[in-house]
């Protein structure tokens, strides 16, 4: 199948919080028509950041306009040190200023710190009103946009106030990854490794495979990478929505360890995906100690996350200092670590069975220069 010959359409069911994921290259510019599927109020608030508004703010307001929308824009600044509740005391105001009523709707243009960002400001503003993702990164195509997790961080930790707040609608135009960094880029790849890890071996041994396209960013092979995680992603929403059952949880295999390593470095020493990366590492560890995974299985995923461009070692704390940051997280219960595991490559579990010197030896092998 050419890609960008039809629009591919994921549909995420939740009863009346359903919504589909559409991606086809090119649909940005018609995401005034896209966003008129759901959005029957007269104004539209757009979300994004200084860097991506450059880019593709004017085309999509245009778009937007010739559907009939008046708009209204906040533009953030960039970074995951900004995403703060100040950020969402500016989005909000804005919105004030714009005269934007519950039966209005925003639209987040941008990575996943937008998206959250975006999604929380829709779900406080009035008690919750509709939004729009049109994801700009590969990090966001594959995994922020999809599944209503919103929010913003703390010192105390990443995204401890938030809300669940699905989209109404996610558009993926694969083009946009044309303008990320090489180092934007490859971050995504990280969230895209972790799918194969926790559901999926054929697909991880399918970016074994392709991982020279995948890094030249051939197009099918885009496509075919952004799909899969999504219909991934998608499995695991519909089955536990907002994380009380477990399952969803295994999203989060990496983050625990990746969370605690962007707290500690005031989230400005490592992109999302290069933490999780590290995160993944240490799991992987802390699961070969515990006979979960074998070191064959271990090394693969060392070798495609290395192959990927992406960080395994030389995080500059001590896995002392990162040990108490762990506790904080959100899959703690009463105290006690919880953390997800994988079985293999292919299968998760979220577990409190480890203890304090498995977890110090996952963080040892990142904190080491080897």
């Amino acid at each position: 199948m050419p890609v960008g010959s039809v629009v591919i359409e994921i549909p995420v069911n939740l009863a009346e919080r359903s919504y589909p994921i559409r991606i086809e290259q090119g649909i940005l510019a018609r995401s005034g028509e896209e966003v008129a599927r759901f959005a029957k109020g007269p104004r539209l608030h757009i979300v994004t950041d200084h860097n991506v508004a450059r880019h593709y703010l004017d085309a999509v307001s245009r778009s937007l306009e010739s559907a009939g929308y008046a708009l209204s824009v906040s533009r953030c600044a960039p970074g995951e040190a900004n995403k703060t509740l100040l950020s969402i005391e500016s989005i909000v105001n804005d919105m004030a200023r714009a005269g934007i009523d519950r039966w209005d709707a925003v639209v987040a243009l941008g990575g996943g710190i937008v998206g959250d960002m975006a999604g929380f400001a829709a779900a406080a503003w009035m008690r919750g009103i509709p939004f729009a993702q049109i994801p700009t990164t590969l990090v966001a195509q594959v995994d922020s946009s999809v599944g209503g997790k919103t929010g913003v961080n703390l010192p105390a930790g990443k995204n401890l106030v938030g809300a669940f707040h699905q989209p109404a609608l996610v558009l993926i135009d694969p083009l946009v990854l044309g303008t990320l960094s090489d180092r934007e880029y490859v971050s995504g790849l990280a969230e895209v490794v972790k799918y194969g890890m926790i559901r999926d071996r054929d697909f991880f041994a399918s970016l074994e495979h392709d991982s020279r396209a995948i890094l030249d960013r051939d197009p099918e092979s885009i496509v075919r990478v952004v799909s899969r995680s999504c219909e991934i992603k998608r499995e695991y929403v519909e089955a536990d929505e907002k994380e009380r059952g477990g399952k969803r949880a295994h999203l989060n295999f990496g983050h625990t360890f990746g969370h605690a390593i962007e707290a500690a470095t005031k989230y400005r020493r490592y992109l999302h995906g290069e933490a999780i990366s590290l995160g993944m590492i240490a799991a992987a560890r802390t699961g070969r100690n515990l006979g979960r995974i074998s070191p064959k299985q271990e090394e693969r995923l060392r070798a495609l996350l290395t192959t990927f461009r992406l960080p395994v070692s030389g995080v500059p704390v001590s896995p002392s200092a990162l040990l108490p940051l762990l506790k904080r997280d959100k899959k703690a219960r009463g105290g006690r670590i919880r953390i997800v595991l994988t079985r293999g490559i292919g299968s998760a579990s979220l577990t409190s069975a480890v203890g304090e010197p498995e977890i110090r030896q996952g963080f040892a092998r990142i904190c080491s220069r080897r």
